[in-house]
């Protein structure tokens, strides 16, 4: 009886951390979907909502993001995602095409983005910022 109920307790523990997993792993999902939307509308002032909180290295001044505004992204490539240095990371590339309003002329840039789980806030940050021009 006793391995028995060891046993239910190993499996309902591997389980729950699949499961913990699993849930991780659709947020992720999810974050990615929706910032690649913003991205894809060009709403930049959207997409600085999914930058690491704490950083504002990678915060973006008033006059980048106004500078972003006169692109219009015809364009959003996604790479598959790869693991990074720490289990909490990942890294994704994208090759994003922009026509610029003013002039008429597309321009491609590759964004390299890094990914950070924050388990406190059980939520995805952009620890990259968000596209340089």
């Amino acid at each position: 009886m006793k391995k028995l109920s060891l046993s239910i307790f190993i499996i309902t523990v591997l389980l729950t951390s699949c499961g913990g997993s699993s849930n991780k792993k659709r947020n992720l999902d999810a974050t990615l979907f929706k910032y690649a939307s913003l991205i894809r509308w060009s709403n930049f002032d959207a997409a600085i909502n999914y930058l690491k909180p704490e950083d504002e290295d990678i915060k973006p001044s008033g006059f980048e993001l106004e500078r972003l505004k006169q692109f219009k992204v015809s364009q959003y490539l996604e790479s598959p995602i790869t693991p990074g240095s720490e289990e909490h990371i990942i890294l994704q590339s994208v090759e994003i095409q922009l026509y610029n309003i003013h002039t008429n002329k597309t321009k491609t840039i590759y964004d390299h983005q890094s990914w950070e789980y924050d388990d406190k806030l059980k939520q995805w940050f952009l620890t990259t910022g968000i596209p340089k021009l």
